[in-house]
């Protein structure tokens, strides 16, 4: 199994308490990640929201992955709010700026506030994701670089793509799903998947692993080449005090994440979503339960738990709410403290 870090750029407190450059912390975390021999990193796309300022998932990958040996995945790059040419464009240009280091998440987004301030009806979210990658598919496949295209929403004759990416044919590709029909379609098609159950409990990543794993195993896919990637938020330590923090940090997030479906009555006109609670949410027995929160060997048991259940790959979030400082320290102790000892039992060379 392997680890990720995903950085995930967010901001759960209100605008003015922050002083530092997020984009400048994320590249210290990246490079931390690389030195602590993490497989990965992530970096998400959204617009408009205060609590998740990235605006272009491939950018962000060329800002926190140009200068290390680390692969930089985008999750996910949203191929419902651009032109297809110019997404194609992008993904050859990240690619090759990443020297082949680029491994392309894809979805069509989370909240509606984003659609309708860019202009494209979240109803067709689906059909415009799927009308884009069929075209990449086209193109990637094509033995000059070209494609046209003749969909629903974008119609343009034969165009050749320039730059190529530096990975032949494309990138590795992962889709963004969160229901089992969509999970089942994407690894039909050979994709891998990339899986958030937020702080749902473990049994929700037991049925997202059989669904995808039966879907693949039915179209052929090699296990362990075609994967399975969740995200979960971690941190390990011995403090029960630091564990308190960490858990409310989380609940906090997860009330932001939550009310950002109802962007307009719950923002105000910054952009800030305050963090009130949810009329049904977790309690902090739960999250930390849930989540791989706890002391080392708690923590370790958790992740042999997703080994069993067949994730291939953990996406490791630890900037859910805390401090840059406590983030990196987050970072270097589960790698001491989880990931070595995991790697060593298994036999998995670091």
């Amino acid at each position: 199994m392997q680890f990720a870090v995903f950085l995930s750029h967010q901001r759960i407190y209100e605008p003015e308490r922050y002083q530092s450059s997020l984009f400048e912390e994320k590249r210290r975390e990246a490079a931390a990640a690389a030195d602590l021999g993490y497989d990965m990193v992530w970096v998400p796309e959204h617009h408009l929201i205060h609590f998740m300022q990235a605006p272009n998932a491939l950018m962000l990958a060329q800002n926190v992955g140009r200068d290390l040996s680390i692969r930089v995945g985008t999750m996910a790059t949203l191929l419902t709010l651009r032109h297809p040419l110019i997404t194609a464009g992008e993904i050859a240009l990240t690619d090759e700026v990443l020297e082949g280091r680029l491994e392309l998440g894809v979805g069509r987004g989370a909240y509606e506030y984003e659609f309708e301030r860019l202009g494209v009806p979240f109803a067709e979210g689906k059909d415009r994701f799927a009308e884009t990658l069929g075209f990449l598919r086209d193109l990637w496949s094509s033995e000059h670089g070209s494609a046209a295209l003749d969909g629903a929403f974008h119609s343009f004759p034969q165009a050749p793509v320039w730059p190529r990416s530096r990975q032949r044919p494309h990138p590795p590709v992962w889709v963004a799903a969160m229901t089992p029909p969509t999970i089942e379609w994407a690894a039909s098609l050979g994709y891998n998947v990339a899986n958030w159950p937020f702080i749902r409990p473990m049994s929700v990543v037991e049925d997202v692993a059989r669904a995808f794993h039966a879907a693949r195993e039915a179209a052929g896919g090699r296990r362990g080449e075609q994967k399975l990637t969740v995200l979960r938020s971690a941190f390990v330590t011995k403090s029960e005090a630091e564990l308190d923090a960490r858990v409310e940090e989380s609940l906090i997030n997860h009330r932001i994440n939550q009310r950002l479906h109802h962007f307009t009555q719950n923002a105000d006109p910054s952009g800030y979503v305050t963090p009130d609670r949810l009329e049904k949410e977790p309690t902090p027995q739960e999250v930390r339960a849930n989540l791989i929160f706890g002391d080392p060997a708690e923590c370790l048991a958790k992740v042999e738990e997703y080994h069993r259940a067949g994730v291939d790959q953990l996406m490791l979030q630890f900037d859910f709410g805390p401090s840059h400082d406590e983030v990196l320290h987050g970072m270097e102790t589960f790698a001491k403290e989880v990931v070595m000892p995991f790697r060593a039992e298994h036999g998995i060379a670091s």
